[in-house]
């Protein structure tokens, strides 16, 4: 089972990537499967599941970074049984903005290639209306990722953005901010972002994205449904980012993706 990768800076990276709300708790569900989240994955378990992820030829890891450094550790240990260092994506703390500069340092240190700025954080960096939408013309702070991005570079990590509003994709590209990609959620469900506009967002832009969120956040779209319409909808050189909770699930998702690629076959190149 071969998994087609695409290039990120200048690493390979696989179209299937593995995402990490599930080894550190976040469900989606419910708090109390939450909790038995937070408990099972140990810096061990992950290690084990990434393993079987490098087996069925994922080989990244898009994740968060936290004060208990709980991916670095599975990746240090995952390393020294199998000698093999996974590409981490990693993503900074959120919040609205505390702690950008010690979380992009510590990820650093950690040995990401890459590194985006939170969803989180960028998103509030912009007013709300009552019924949830962001308000372009008031409260635009969004410059302050200009010094985080710089930051990222600085330290010898590809930059990027991270955010659930395709105005604000729109709006980073139109502003050429330095970015090599962006994370933004792509599901037909709209959960969590507008499917429609997203499509557009994310087509009207050359630079990779890694789609987030594609089950729904809580595996309320199946898998094969989830990948399809993440790799019909997306660019060739777009990746997406699944959380998993065993080994089981991990080849599945895999196999999935190699037949729904084939069965789409490779893009013809855009005319001139």
């Amino acid at each position: 089972m071969t998994i087609p990768a695409v290039r990120f800076g200048d690493r390979e990276v696989s179209r299937l990537v593995c995402g990490s709300n599930p080894f550190m708790g976040y469900s989606y569900r419910s708090e109390a499967h939450s909790q038995w989240q937070r408990q099972h994955f140990t810096p061990q378990r992950i290690s084990e599941v990434l393993e079987k992820c490098l087996e069925v030829g994922i080989n990244t890891l898009a994740g968060n970074y936290d004060d208990d450094r709980t991916l670095a550790r599975a990746l240090d240990i995952l390393e020294k049984r199998t000698g093999h260092r996974m590409q981490w994506i990693a993503y900074t703390h959120g919040g609205r903005g505390e702690n950008q500069e010690d979380s992009i340092a510590r990820i650093a240190d950690d040995g990401a290639f890459a590194c985006y700025i939170q969803g989180g954080v960028v998103d509030s960096q912009f007013h709300y209306n009552y019924v949830g939408s962001i308000v372009l013309n008031r409260g635009d702070t969004l410059d302050r990722v200009i010094p985080w991005l710089a930051l990222i570079r600085e330290k010898g990590m590809l930059p990027g953005l991270g955010t659930h509003r395709h105005q604000i994709l729109r709006l980073a590209e139109q502003r050429g901010y330095d970015t090599e990609f962006y994370a933004t959620p792509f599901n037909f469900k709209n959960i969590y972002c507008s499917y429609a506009e997203q499509f557009k967002a994310v087509r009207s832009t050359p630079k990779p994205i890694v789609a987030i969120k594609p089950l729904g956040g809580s595996g309320e779209i199946k898998a094969p449904d989830a990948l399809t319409c993440c790799f019909t909808g997306l660019k060739p050189t777009d990746v997406v980012a699944v959380g998993v909770e065993n080994e089981h699930i991990v080849e599945h998702n895999a196999r999935l993706t190699v037949e729904i690629l084939e069965a789409l076959g490779t893009p013809e190149p855009a005319l001139a």
